[in-house]
């Protein structure tokens, strides 16, 4: 029987530690595990503005990181989102909000307005 002194023993313990830590992180994942999938959506909106963002809960409402580019009178960017339930909506000019014209889901977002709903599947 092969002996193993105490600095093998502490190292192969580290390394199986160093080993579970890892797996836990979402970069590493265990064999056979998928990564989560994402769908590529298009957002448009139609009208004469000189700027038009994105604004959602998969941005953190923020009011330009998602800004659309302009093809004439309509405007469009897509956006890569996993399966879920977003709420969201457009700032037009950077001050007027507006929710999705051809969205089929609404809802107050409780400032009196409203968001538009997307459910991505």
């Amino acid at each position: 029987m092969k002996r193993v002194s105490k600095l093998q023993t502490v190292a192969a313990l580290a390394v199986t530690f160093h080993l579970v830590l890892l797996a836990g992180c979402s970069q590493y994942r265990a064999v056979g595990q998928r990564a989560p999938r994402e769908v590529v959506v298009l957002f448009t909106y139609k009208g004469t503005y000189n700027k038009v963002c994105l604004s959602g809960d998969f941005n953190s409402w923020s009011a330009n990181s998602h800004c659309l580019s302009p093809k004439g009178e309509r405007w469009e960017i897509w956006v890569k989102l996993q399966p879920g339930r977003y709420r969201y909506g457009f700032i037009l000019d950077g001050t007027r909000w507006s929710p999705d014209q051809d969205a089929l889901f609404q809802e107050d977002d409780g400032f009196g307005k409203k968001n538009s709903v997307l459910i991505v599947e």
